[in-house]
């Protein structure tokens, strides 16, 4: 395994490398102190501080500065050989868990790391029952673990690895807010020598939320702090009062933040004087004053990142400002188009459609080079009034070019009776005759290639077209839609962290950035749907480490599903029949058969050729009558004595229009509720006379219709009535079942050419 794919595999697995920073340090040391505060809990204390820990390790953290830390935080409280041995054995199953992921190449789900841990407790439960006795205890030890370790897991990757809190989803609300009873239950429990460190905590998380986050946000805290509190100290009024310093630091948070520090303190100050609950006393007016003084002592620049998480941003300036950067491209491409539509107009004026190398030009030049030097000149000039051999010349030279060769059978009895050099005027004519007819075939080749030149060009003028109508469409990622249809997620547990929706209508396309564990969740496609109040279908997803992107665009109207029947006849039963299912886009599914001349291999790639060729240029987004005069002048220089017709059916999925493109190919079927409709086409084959022109036509199809194409290998056999017969006696609406049905006429009638039959039913999505 190279060194830079277990690097790249290690990003999924929490940290081993010990880095040494400030920040580093300050996360390590709150990680550690979190776990010793869990630990401290009365009787249950390796359970939560267990709980804590796994979830730490499955939020990427490094397991080995914090597996010496959890050991620690164990042994403090309980100090002993059997602590050690109950720390260390979660913490072995732990590296085994993850050693056998690594080797896996995956990633560890959390359930994987609560059912290590509960293993790795099972010394822990085994000799509190047997020694102590304490089933019951450890009964709930365990359960407290394996819930904790939920708990903890979903919040801390929650805050450490996804990071952005703007949107929580219902669980990560949930594990969050039950973390934070957690945390005021173990700081309500532990003091020193009667300062309770709970009011530390709480005076500076909630003055610090008073100017950070909203409101609700602030009173929510102190709610969750003040449950915790009340669990521990069994009485309902410390709820009361956590709430009522919760709701000063929020009364006072408009003005600035020393009136919010004031208003908390003067709050605990008051409810000391009335002895409001048990435990309101100077002390913990002092433990107040020290967390609120603590968090005056922040530094501004934290303020700042913290409000961007959950305050207004400047998304709508920044919609603004992608706007117009896109209507700019768009205006771009619009120019770059124009620039090739002038460029195919100026080779096409190049282009001469009447060759310089003609029977008339041979003809003067004879008469001019050799007879205009003969010594018998005058004679042959005065019988023809004056002029010169020109025109005595010029069916000579229309033989000598048509048959490559003039003889002695093609002189007219001007020449016979009194020419006598007339076997050196055939040689002459017949030595210019050749290199006219090498001079024009390099002529004609020439203009081939700038009428390919010229289409090459009106095609790149329409891609950038297109492409600048894509770049024009409105982009939206702060609008009410958007933020609606975040919140409706959010109510189905699916966190969006961004979203973006373009284009309206049939063109709506849709692209998030969710959980990776929503990605796959079927509400997403319904909610975005519903939101947006337009049906979308998802059509791809694509990984972005611990997140995916999303991509939704338009549900089309309608769906096609298609049979494919074939039979090849000779050499090595290859077929000589291409068949091509391609879906160019979501909006169109284009179905084509190109019917190599013979069988065989030659005839299967000279169709092959074709169409690969037509699927890379729709797929590049030519114009399907560009695309058609293109092939067959590729054709033509490619192929020498294997030619191909071309049959192609483009279906457009959402209006259920039907562009039919054929040449030389044998005739298609439309079978609808009321009947059958024959689509014929006269053209000669791809690549046999240059300048054929595509036979068009556009249909409309319906729910229920269904398509029949074949080559001619079938139609040749069954013609319009063999199908009729073979669609009747089927009876059936299935695709498959009908190709399979007209391949096996076409073979029962005896076909000896190679055969495709391509069956198409048209049916609302």
């Amino acid at each position: 395994m190279k060194k830079g794919t277990l690097k790249a595999e290690r990003k999924f697995f929490p940290t081993f490398e010990l880095k040494l920073s400030a920040s580093a340090a300050v996360k390590f040391a709150v990680e550690s102190l979190s776990i010793v505060l869990m630990a401290s809990v009365d009787e249950f204390g390796f359970a939560f501080a267990l709980a804590l820990f796994c979830g730490f390790v499955y939020a990427r953290q490094n397991i080995v500065a914090l597996a010496p830390a959890f050991i620690i935080a164990c042994l403090v409280f309980s100090l002993g050989w059997w602590t050690l041995l109950y720390a260390a054995s979660p913490i072995v199953t732990l590296f085994a868990l993850y050693f056998i992921f690594f080797r896996l190449r995956r990633n560890v789900p959390l359930w994987a790391v609560a059912i290590a841990a509960i293993a790795g407790m099972i010394p822990y439960v085994v000799c509190n029952s047997v020694f102590y006795g304490a089933y019951v205890r450890s009964a709930v030890a365990a359960l407290i673990a394996l819930v904790g370790i939920f708990v903890s897991g979903i919040a801390s990757y929650a805050a450490l690895v996804r990071g952005n809190l703007k949107f929580v989803s219902v669980d990560e609300l949930i594990a969050g807010g039950m973390l934070t009873v957690a945390f005021g239950y173990a700081l309500s429990g532990a003091d020193l020598w009667g300062f309770k460190l709970v009011y530390i905590f709480a005076g500076f998380l909630l003055l610090l939320s008073s100017q950070c986050f909203k409101a609700q946000i602030t009173l929510f805290l102190a709610l969750l702090i003040g449950a915790g509190v009340a669990l521990d100290m069994k009485d309902m009024a410390c709820l009361a009062g956590l709430a009522v310093l919760g709701l000063a630091a929020v009364s006072f948070s408009p003005f600035t933040k020393w009136s919010s520090a004031l208003g908390m303190l003067a709050a605990q100050g008051v409810m000391w004087l009335l002895d409001a609950y048990s435990g309101a006393g100077w002390k913990a007016l002092v433990m107040t004053a020290v967390g609120v003084a603590a968090c005056l002592c922040v530094p501004r620049r934290i303020f700042s990142r913290l409000r961007a998480i959950t305050m207004a941003d400047n998304r709508n300036s920044y919609a603004g400002v992608v706007g117009r950067q896109a209507r700019g491209m768009a205006g771009r491409l619009y120019s770059a188009g124009e620039v090739f539509y002038e460029l195919s107009k100026s080779m096409e004026k190049t282009v001469d459609s009447n060759s310089v190398y003609s029977a008339d030009r041979l003809a003067h030049e004879v008469a001019k080079s050799y007879c205009g030097k003969c010594a018998d000149r005058a004679e042959c000039f005065k019988s023809l009034g004056g002029e010169d051999t020109y025109a005595i010349l010029k069916p000579m030279a229309d033989a000598a070019l048509c048959r490559g060769k003039v003889t002695i059978l093609d002189m007219p009895p001007f020449i016979t009776s009194r020419c006598t050099k007339m076997h050196t005027l055939a040689s002459v004519i017949n030595g210019s005759a050749e290199t006219y007819l090498k001079k024009r075939d390099a002529n004609d080749s020439a203009m081939l290639g700038k009428r390919m030149m010229s289409e090459q060009f009106a095609g790149m003028a329409l891609i950038l077209d297109s492409l600048a109508e894509d770049c024009a469409r409105p982009v939206s990622f702060a609008s009410g839609d958007v933020e609606y249809l975040k919140s409706e997620l959010l109510k189905h547990n699916i966190v969006a962290s961004e979203a973006i929706v373009s284009g309206s209508g049939d063109c709506m396309s849709v692209t998030m950035l969710v959980r990776a564990q929503d990605a796959n969740k079927t509400a997403l496609q319904k909610v975005a749907s519903r939101a947006l109040r337009h049906k979308l279908i998802l059509t791809r997803t694509e990984d972005r480490g611990e997140e995916k992107l999303v991509f939704f665009d338009s549900a089309p109207t309608y769906e096609v599903a298609y049979g494919v029947a074939e039979r090849s006849v000779g050499e090595g039963d290859v077929c000589g029949d291409s068949k091509s299912v391609l879906c160019p886009s979501l909006k169109r599914r284009l179905f084509a058969i190109c019917d190599g001349m013979g069988n065989g291999e030659s005839a299967s790639k000279a169709s092959r050729d074709a169409v690969n060729m037509i699927e890379s240029f729709y797929r590049a987004g030519f114009d399907g009558g560009i695309i058609l005069s293109l092939v067959n002048k590729l054709l033509r220089i490619s192929l020498e004595d294997s030619f191909s017709s071309l049959d192609i059916s483009v279906i457009d999925t959402f209006s259920g229009a039907l562009d039919v493109i054929k040449l030389g190919a044998a005739s298609s079927f439309i079978v609808r509720s009321d009947g059958i409709e024959q689509l014929s086409c006269s053209q000669p084959p791809v690549g046999i006379l240059d300048g054929v022109q595509p036979l068009t036509s556009h249909y409309q199809l319906y729910d229920g219709d269904t398509l029949i194409m074949m080559s001619d290998g079938v139609f040749d056999v069954l013609e319009g009535k063999g199908v009729a017969d073979a669609v009747d006696a089927c009876g059936t609406v299935n695709p498959q079942t009908l190709a399979d049905a007209i391949l096996a006429a076409a073979v029962k009638g005896g076909s000896k050419d190679d055969c495709t039959v391509l069956a198409m039913r048209l049916f609302a999505a």
